[in-house]
């Protein structure tokens, strides 16, 4: 009943103003696998244009009957953490989402954005119930795994809440991240990992500032490096716009810094590339990533911004 009414308030929340024009993959023929890629919406409680960003957002990742497979978070998905905004998180996806599976990281907002442990403790239980009774889901922890056969999405999240925003991830978390990474390399399939916080000097210099990034930064670094997989990092957290600065390639591990699909002018970047709405459209075909940045609120993509991510074949893992 309360899914049913998070989607009934949400047409008080929003009402879209004009279409918005459909997005198409490279070959829908050839078409394996296919994901949208969102961070930091910063859904606040009583903020009109925020409600008004991220529905036009929502609606442009789903017009024209378009349905990603998965439509994944990559954290601040709340301003405060509290339930009034998951409720209009959640009320705002379920009244455009056509049937794609969502995976939701966590962030330091969605956290209470504080140093305080006992936060951390309320704010991450109710995060993880949220999602799990609004989503179906049954997940224990702020990391889990979703498998879809070719491709495996793995969402990390902090442990714990520490100064300057940095994200805390136990060595617990790092092991059980090589164990997926390593089924992913034994399998010959690509993985997606998913994140809020940067790791340090592999997205453009946002990934050299101190309050970006995790407190276990090597190792997890090395995690990717070392796997023998084909791996996608994703993270957002800086609000950077998109620049030459949003992407990095390291062996076969390619990373992604996201800017704000929820806020207007991100950081150090031209209008088009700052503006709300953007997110990673990921086509996964025989033999390659295509990846390519687009304005879903807008429903237009930034053509500078187009990756092929070579996949190397399952015999050579």
């Amino acid at each position: 009943m309360v899914r049913f009414f998070a989607v009934l308030i949400s047409f008080f929340l929003f009402f879209r103003s004009s279409a918005i024009a459909p997005y198409e993959v490279r070959d829908a023929s050839a078409l394996q696998f296919s994901a949208v890629l969102l961070s930091d919406m910063h859904t606040e409680a009583n903020s009109a244009a925020r409600f008004q960003m991220i529905g036009e957002t929502f609606a442009g990742v789903f017009t024209g009957g378009n349905k990603p497979d998965v439509l994944a978070f990559a954290g601040d998905n709340t301003m405060n953490g509290n339930a009034s905004e998951w409720f209009d998180f959640y009320g705002l996806l379920g009244r455009f989402n056509r049937g794609s599976d969502v995976l939701v990281a966590m962030g330091n907002h969605d956290f209470g954005n504080c140093d305080d442990p006992e936060v951390y403790a309320r704010l991450s239980a109710w995060a993880i119930a949220s999602y799990n009774y609004y989503c179906r889901k049954q997940i224990k922890s702020v990391y889990y795994a979703a498998d879809y056969g070719c491709v495996k999405f793995l969402i990390l999240g902090s442990e714990n809440n520490a100064a300057n925003t940095l994200q805390v991830l136990s060595d617990g978390q790092i092991d059980w991240l090589e164990a997926e990474l390593s089924d992913c390399a034994a399998r010959g399939i690509p993985a997606v990992v998913v994140n809020h916080n940067l790791i340090r000097g592999r997205t453009g210099r946002q990934s050299y500032f101190s309050f970006n990034l995790t407190d276990n930064n090597d190792r997890l670094d090395n995690a990717l490096i070392n796997c023998g997989a084909d791996v996608l990092y994703v993270c957002g957290h800086s609000h950077f716009g998109v620049s030459s600065g949003s992407w990095s390639r390291a062996g076969r591990v390619t990373y992604i810094n996201l800017p704000s699909a929820g806020n207007h002018g991100n950081y150090d970047a031209a209008e088009d590339c700052a503006a709300y709405g953007i997110g990673l459209l990921l086509e996964l075909y025989d033999g390659s990533l295509e990846l390519s940045f687009r304005n879903f609120a807008a429903g237009s993509v930034l053509e500078d911004y187009r990756i092929t991510v070579p996949l190397q074949p399952a015999a050579s893992n």
